[in-house]
């Protein structure tokens, strides 16, 4: 080897270990407190300032998962809460590489399958995301109204599986979760035919009087 491809790789390796330091740093001197990851902080918009401050949070802090979650969070409500034109890929990019980090994640699973459902996808491929979120949070009753309006917006409910699992969610309703109750009236209004369907043999199943509720 020649000396001067020595001092090459040499040279390349003190600026890689000088960068990786001086991020190293910088991380440490960005010190962010733990995020609110809640289904609420997609029911708006996140502001310019916002998106930049959660995609640096992250970008520097790559090993912590809950600052990827907060930037897939704060992109993807922008998409949710903006025209059909606008481009969910940077939001798809940031769910799918927090949920790498992060696969136990019931709500990026389920803000995954909004996106997909606001982007057209197959259906059976929203339905696998659904899968996932009620397969890694079934206990999560924050997730419940979300999770079921977009189980019924579509023809998701045709696999079998997302059915059993979503039914899961009309019970806790009907029998435990009594305050979001209008919830599954106002799914009723919205839902496609197949979500009309479940919804009134899943309710039938349990609480057979609340289907006139659940008509009118």
């Amino acid at each position: 080897m020649s000396i001067v491809l020595k001092f090459r790789l040499l040279l390349s390796f003190i600026v890689l270990l000088v960068g990786t330091v001086a991020v190293a740093n910088l991380g440490a001197g960005f010190r962010r407190a733990e995020p609110l990851l809640s289904i609420s902080r997609i029911a708006s918009a996140a502001s310019d300032d916002q998106l930049a401050s959660a995609k640096l949070a992250s970008t520097l802090m790559p090993l912590r998962s809950d600052l990827r979650a907060e930037y897939a969070l704060t992109a993807a409500s922008r998409v949710l809460n903006s025209d059909q034109s606008a481009p969910a890929e940077i939001a798809m990019d940031a769910v799918k590489s927090s949920l790498k980090v992060g696969p136990h994640d019931s709500l990026m699973w389920l803000v995954l399958a909004l996106l997909q459902t606001r982007t057209k996808a197959a259906d059976h491929r929203i339905a696998e995301s659904l899968k996932m979120s009620y397969l890694t949070g079934q206990n999560r009753t924050d997730l419940i109204p979300a999770r079921l309006r977009s189980a019924t917006s579509g023809n998701t409910l045709t696999d079998t599986d997302l059915a059993e699992l979503a039914k899961g969610d009309v019970r806790a309703i009907l029998t435990q979760l009594s305050e979001q109750r209008p919830s599954l009236v106002d799914d009723y209004a919205r839902a496609s035919q197949v979500g009309r369907a479940f919804l009134e043999t899943s309710v039938k199943a349990v609480d057979p009087k609340f289907i006139e509720t659940l008509k009118n």
